[in-house]
């Protein structure tokens, strides 16, 4: 059992995972992060050591976590293991980085992904939080499941190629249906309505998933084939004439998802 680790990193997956890794009794032994005041911050509420030096790593952890941008967590473990003293366990908690990034260069290495968009203005029910784990060996995936299960009743086995892919679903399902938000709030910002008054739809859109496929779900124009609507929208979007792509594209896929549907079905 993982009873102590350090966290490389401080910013919005270690803001999260190390509090609630804490309330859980696990002991944070170090925070690492090359910005002083970040990791004080962070080893604030979670009893740890702040420390700067990647060569300041304290031994007594017995995982280190690496909960870093994607894009930087290739550099960070080849300096961890080129200039590092830490020699237990190394886990990345990245979606599309794959395990070999570490498996290359320390003798146990896995990964500890949680799904989920994290942000500093809001809080996530970790227990609802799916972890992905995998590990280049069976003892460690057991020890990375069951550490993820002191905080979530989700934790999955899953390995880099189907943990890709499950970002890559993340990526449409999260970051481009916010995009939409953004872009729906572009249009009534303009015309001086209030945002809020799409909530209840947003709101109501989530909360009807997961009985079926979301594609059953989908109302509007475009399954419809209601192109009379379409047509009044495209004008109204003369105001908006970068979204008119972005409305033509989107109708045109969900019309084409109906219409494989349908065809399945017959």
């Amino acid at each position: 059992m993982i009873e102590r680790i350090s966290i490389a990193g401080s910013g919005n997956v270690a803001i999260h995972l190390a509090p609630a890794l804490f309330a859980a009794g696990v002991k944070i032994v170090n925070i690492y992060s090359r910005n002083p005041e970040h990791a004080s911050s962070l080893a604030s509420v979670t009893g740890a050591i702040p420390v700067n030096d990647i060569r300041m790593l304290n031994n007594d952890a017995q995982l280190l976590l690496i909960a870093l941008p994607d894009k930087v967590i290739p550099e960070f473990a080849s300096e961890l293991k080129r200039n590092g003293n830490f020699n237990g366990m190394v886990a990345h908690t990245s979606g599309s980085q794959p395990l070999s990034v570490l498996s290359n260069l320390f003798a146990e290495a896995g990964v500890f992904y949680p799904l989920q968009s994290f942000s500093r203005f809001s809080q996530p029910v970790i227990k609802e939080v799916p972890f992905c784990i995998e590990a280049h060996n069976n003892g460690l995936a057991l020890k990375l499941s069951q550490l993820a299960s002191l905080i979530s009743g989700d934790v999955r086995l899953l390995d880099s190629q189907q943990r890709a892919i499950v970002h890559l679903a993340a990526v449409f399902a999260c970051n481009f249906s916010n995009h939409m938000y953004a872009l729906s709030a572009d249009i009534l910002e303009k015309e001086g309505i209030k945002t809020d008054i799409l909530l209840p739809l947003i709101r109501e859109t989530a909360n009807r998933l997961g009985g079926v496929h979301p594609g059953m779900l989908q109302t509007g124009p475009a399954v419809r084939g209601d192109y009379q609507t379409m047509d009044f929208h495209l004008e109204l979007l003369e105001k908006f004439p970068e979204l008119k792509p972005v409305y033509l594209q989107i109708s045109d896929s969900i019309a084409r998802w109906v219409s494989r549907s349908e065809s399945g079905n017959k």
